[in-house]
């Protein structure tokens, strides 16, 4: 029941978002010009559907959307100041896997590669610290064990990684993680639009994560001529931070009406 709820909640949610949205008016629109020929209403429509997918795949609209996200997670974190802070476990969000038979490397997707790059490097500054990589995947392999596959190559020993494996989303991983470190401050590295939810996330369970941005997309801006010429690149990018705009929101929402929980649950 949990795997279906999950899924659908997924393609419900990508109804609202802009590419849905986009497709939803431009339906709409298509079918009143069809069946209303003579009316204006199905060609505003229409309009609108194209005018709000020329803005979305602007990479310029796209960068201050993200730029947004990114700003709210800071700079890169310093090892130095983590150490001060008593900081000994690295926590590393998973960001999506590919399928198939592919090389550790291959497998990460451009996310989960830029975090673990990120992890890893705070954990070789931070003696004595552990990788924890936090994911799992209600079909297939846990996308945990794929990060871990990788970072062992890279050379990080077996006893100082820790993986688990049985969250499907944000919040799931901020409630597992949460019960498992207890009040331990921790790094918490994912990419840097996605962290400012994942803090409010981690500290609403009750965790102490330490901001740890990776995977940066929107640090500065290059002014020519191509910001804006639209591109499928910039329309994922305009997603992506939709995504996490409605999250946010959301998550305002549940802390104004108390639906967060006062403590995390025990593991």
């Amino acid at each position: 029941m949990d795997e279906v709820w999950f899924v659908a909640k997924k393609l419900i949610s990508r109804l609202v978002f802009p590419v849905g949205l986009v497709l939803g008016l431009g339906v709409v629109g298509g079918l009143l010009g069809w069946l209303r020929p003579r009316g204006r209403s199905g060609g505003w429509l229409l309009a609108l559907a194209g005018l709000l997918l020329l803005l979305l795949a602007s990479p310029l609209v796209s960068h201050w959307l993200m730029a947004s996200l990114e700003a709210g997670a800071g700079d890169y974190a310093d090892p130095t100041r983590l150490a001060t802070l008593g900081v000994r476990q690295v926590v590393v969000l998973a960001g999506g896997v590919n399928q198939g038979q592919l090389t550790p490397g291959d497998r990460l997707g451009r996310h989960s590669l830029k975090r673990l790059l990120e992890g890893l490097r705070l954990w070789r500054a931070l003696p004595g610290s552990r990788l924890i990589f936090s994911g799992g995947s209600y079909h297939g392999r846990p996308e945990a064990e794929a990060m871990a596959a990788l970072a062992r190559e890279l050379g990080a020993p077996e006893e100082a990684l820790v993986l688990e494996t049985a969250s499907w989303d944000s919040e799931d991983q901020a409630r597992l993680l949460t019960a498992r470190l207890g009040g331990e401050p921790f790094a918490l590295v994912t990419s840097a639009s996605h962290l400012p939810r994942c803090l409010r996330l981690f500290r609403a369970y009750g965790g102490h994560p330490q901001p740890a941005p990776a995977d940066f997309q929107a640090r500065e801006l290059v002014w020519n001529y191509e910001l804006v010429m639209p591109t499928a690149a910039a329309l994922a990018g305009s997603e992506a931070a939709f995504y996490e705009y409605v999250g946010l929101t959301w998550l305002r929402l549940r802390g104004v009406l108390g639906l967060f929980p006062a403590r995390a649950p025990a593991p």
